[in-house]
């Protein structure tokens, strides 16, 4: 079974949310962290839009085919 891509792509913005969450708690430079904490945020976003992409294509009629 073939995922959607947009599922694919929203769990890859959210490994890469987690990927940077996880080197910012080994940074103690405010800045860096707070730089790389709204980066993943944003990446969450994203993960969020491409799911409700997901949601809408889902939820439209497919189209008929000519008879």
């Amino acid at each position: 079974m073939q995922q959607h891509p947009h599922h694919d792509r929203a769990a890859e913005y959210r490994r890469q949310a987690q990927e940077i969450r996880t080197k910012v708690q080994k940074l103690s430079i405010d800045e860096a962290r707070e730089q790389l904490l709204e980066t993943a945020a944003r990446l969450e976003t994203l993960a969020e839009e491409e799911e409700r992409k997901a949601q809408a294509n889902n939820s439209r009629p497919k189209p008929q085919p000519d008879a």
